[in-house]
């Protein structure tokens, strides 16, 4: 998992977290409040990859 947890931008709004990337600015990521917890200790853990996303992401354009 890349560290670049500092070039991320969360915006806690009404029922959910935004997660922008500074790098992929129009690429946002909603997790709803009452996943957050469980969202940050997957990361944390190494269970969700923000870099397979991208990926993932990459793949669905095409």
């Amino acid at each position: 998992m890349t560290r670049d947890v500092g070039r991320i931008a969360a915006k806690r709004i009404n029922d959910h977290v935004e997660l922008v990337h500074e790098d992929y600015p129009d690429t946002v990521l909603f997790v709803p409040r009452r996943d957050w917890e469980a969202f940050t200790a997957a990361v944390k853990s190494g269970a969700f990859d923000l870099e397979t996303l991208n990926r993932q992401a990459e793949e669905s354009l095409t």
